[in-house]
């Protein structure tokens, strides 16, 4: 995400109170804990009851818990909003963008149909379009590269062999910024799509350490950082394109989950998607690689088990509808790493405790057009303003989020301190 987040921690520790004369008295909407249903409203200032840290009442109501204001403002504005919040003290962190890295099996297997449909695509076909579909939706700040492996025809082999020998690494997308619609990059992934086709074993390992390596670790842009490895089966090659390159003969995992370890504690976390084909070999249940790599890789779901039957991979294996269940985990996947979510300090400057009911959020486009403030939604799938997430943070919602994604130079601004939800009647 492109957009500035500029976090204003207020004092909290001080009187808010000795800035009440110079304040507007809260008023309209509904209190700090209750739910917003209006975003991107500009503030109207207020008259109304007293208002100060500990939740005192705006014409009636508590504030801090929740309580109603009502009423008629004194023109107050967000910049009045921030000046008044208790000398606090100032962060600004770049929200960072997505860095994403593909790494697509098409190994012979993907010319299957899935679950041994008689009809319908075949697994490449339906990974193709649904990645052609996913990649469309993504905003111009992401930086994606794409790896297909092997993306040749393979050969087993008992010594040790270049990468090149088993993965196509002359094919492999540099990881780039997507750009607008239309853009070079997006045009060059598109064509990769529609001209890979399925062949050659599968050297899962050799794939991920290279696109790891040559892929992201080499690219110089900013940003949160994931890898993403598509794949349906077990590797059938080792490191250094060694083994029998047979599918009942796979090879070993235990290194791919210790490499998928490395990266995240280089910063990077790695998605896994077993398709149809990577549950079983020789009537094995091969999932719990997947699943301890997506553990390892930091994307796992709470509540999930290694060895299943909630995995911790993302497990399409047994799914009737390969290519629905494919496109939603993809859908997922993308709203989880492009989200605008914004983490709340535990504490202030002086170590106060930060009050989840003293917040506001403060929208400014980037062409210079009025600050505007964004109403807090507590709505399930909330579409305009934005709410807390199940850790705390603050997360846009769907529409607030999209604009902010794509204002090159606008900026979120999260205000924290003493009578900030109050201040112009805004909730």
């Amino acid at each position: 995400m492109k957009a500035r987040v500029l976090i204003s921690l207020a004092a909290l520790a001080l009187a808010c109170g000795s800035t009440d004369d110079k304040k507007g008295r809260a008023s309209g909407g509904t209190g700090a804990t209750g739910s917003g249903g209006t975003s991107m409203i500009a503030v109207t200032g207020g008259t109304g009851g007293s208002t100060n840290a500990s939740g005192g009442s705006a014409n009636g109501g508590s504030a801090a818990s929740g309580g109603s204001a009502n009423g008629t403002g004194t023109g107050q504005t967000a910049a009045d909003l921030r000046a008044n919040a208790c000398n606090g003290w100032t962060h600004e962190p770049e929200v960072l963008p997505v860095v994403l890295m593909l790494v697509v099996d098409n190994s012979a297997s993907m010319r299957d149909r899935p679950n041994r449909a008689q009809t319908g695509g075949t697994k490449w076909e339906i990974t193709r379009d649904a990645l052609a579909q996913t990649l469309d939706g993504m905003p111009a700040s992401a930086a994606v590269g794409v790896l297909f492996y092997p993306n040749m025809n393979t050969s087993g082999s008992d010594v040790e062999r270049p990468v090149d020998q088993c993965v196509n690494t002359n094919a492999m997308i540099p990881i780039a910024l997507l750009g607008d619609p239309g853009s070079a990059q997006r045009a060059t992934i598109a064509t990769s799509l529609t001209n890979t086709s399925p062949q050659g074993s599968t050297p899962t390992h050799d794939a991920y350490d290279y696109a790891l390596v040559n892929g992201m670790q080499a690219s110089r842009l900013t940003g949160n950082r994931f890898m993403l490895l598509i794949t349906d089966g077990a590797p059938t090659l080792g490191k250094n394109c060694q083994g029998g390159g047979l599918p009942d003969t796979p090879a070993p995992t235990d290194p791919i989950v210790a490499e998928v370890l490395a990266a995240r504690q280089d910063g990077v976390r790695s998605f896994l998607i077993g398709s149809p084909g990577s549950e079983s070999v020789n009537g094995m249940d091969v999932r719990p690689w997947l699943s301890q790599a997506a553990a390892m890789g930091a994307t796992a779901p709470s509540g999930c088990s290694i060895n299943g039957p909630d995995f911790c991979h993302i497990d399409l294996s047994q799914n009737a509808d390969f290519a629905s269940a494919l496109n939603a985990a993809l859908a997922r996947i993308l709203g989880l790493i492009t989200s605008c979510t914004f983490d709340v300090p535990a504490q202030g400057r002086d170590g106060e405790t930060v009050n989840r009911n003293q917040i506001n959020v403060v929208y400014t486009p980037g062409d210079g057009s009025e600050e505007q403030l964004i109403g807090r939604n507590d709505a399930a799938g909330c579409e305009d303003g934005w709410q807390f997430d199940a850790d705390g943070s603050i997360v846009l919602c769907s529409n607030t989020c999209f604009l902010a994604q794509n204002d090159p130079a606008g900026k979120v601004e999260l205000l924290f301190g003493c009578d900030s939800v109050d201040e112009g009647g805004v909730r």
